[in-house]
């Protein structure tokens, strides 16, 4: 994802007109998905752009990169667990990396050292984790304040905001839970539901980038819909692809392949259109 204060160029055409996408997520439900959209984007234009603006405009651009470097690294407990769940150990090594690095050198995640040491973010998420595990097909819908995802990702968003309630309580709860565990618990708890917070903030740094997009579509319900589906089927595709579950046996040359090579591991690259709209994925999602 780039810098989010980069200026962004519309691109010359619609994104309707990009290629269909080849996931798995389809529209049966269009109509009061747009019914839906419409009263999202009237709130966006009556409270979030303003304030987005106003955020943009009196706070410095190193402070705004800075809060969303603290939002990313309070979420890495999350991605972390994900990736375990999905068996993907050079991300989930890669990510407890990051949050070791950053949550130190890094001074509690103000500053994204983890980078410049080639440890990559990586992406984690429970409907990652619910497509690694084969449910597949997904309907795609637009909910209020969460805005464009489909079923399967709403069920996963769900189940990790609820983890971040009971997750500490749990475990001290339980017969067999010893003292350090317990505080453990307490602390993933408190650093998940502090990211949670703090990570709307983060989202206006992208939200003036949207409404220039917004202005320079034909339709921006459908552009929406094709970015959105196309980034996430990039990273359910990555996932698969290097999950234990469900990777295909490694040829002789890449079974030599180190632990340390899989942590540096690049994501795909993203396809050109989608690239001009990456910075505003986060804002939509």
């Amino acid at each position: 994802m780039k810098d989010a204060s980069a200026p962004v160029e519309a691109p010359a055409d619609d994104v309707a007109a990009l290629p269909e996408d080849q996931g798995m997520t389809t529209d049966p439900y269009e109509k009061m998905n747009r019914a839906m959209f419409e009263r999202n984007q009237r709130i966006n234009h009556a409270v979030i752009y303003p304030v987005a603006k106003a955020y943009h405009d009196t706070v410095p651009d190193p402070v705004r990169k800075s809060v969303s470097n603290f939002a990313d690294n309070l979420g890495e407990p999350m991605v972390f667990a994900n990736d375990l769940l999905q068996l993907r150990l050079g991300a989930a090594a890669t990510t407890a990396g990051r949050f070791a690095v950053n949550s130190t050198i890094g001074i509690g995640g103000l500053f994204d050292v983890a980078t410049s040491q080639k440890l990559e973010k990586q992406s984690g998420d429970f409907g990652q984790t619910l497509y690694v595990w084969g449910m597949r097909k997904s309907n795609y819908l637009v909910v209020p304040v969460i805005g464009p995802t489909n079923v399967r990702d709403l069920i996963g968003t769900t189940v990790e905001l609820v983890a971040t309630i009971p997750a500490g309580g749990l475990l001290q709860q339980g017969i067999e839970a010893t003292h350090y565990a317990a505080q453990a618990a307490n602390t993933a708890n408190t650093i998940t539901v502090a990211g949670s917070v703090a990570t709307p903030i983060t989202k206006l740094d992208d939200v003036q980038q949207m409404q220039a997009l917004e202005d320079s579509s034909l339709d921006f319900y459908t552009m929406l819909r094709s970015v959105v589906e196309q980034k996430r089927q990039a990273e359910l595709d990555e996932a698969v692809a290097n999950s234990l579950w469900t990777a295909p046996p490694p040829s002789p040359a890449a079974a030599s392949t180190s632990p340390s090579t899989l942590m540096r591991r690049d994501p795909p690259r993203a396809a050109k259109e989608e690239e001009l709209l990456s910075n505003v994925l986060t804002a939509v999602q």
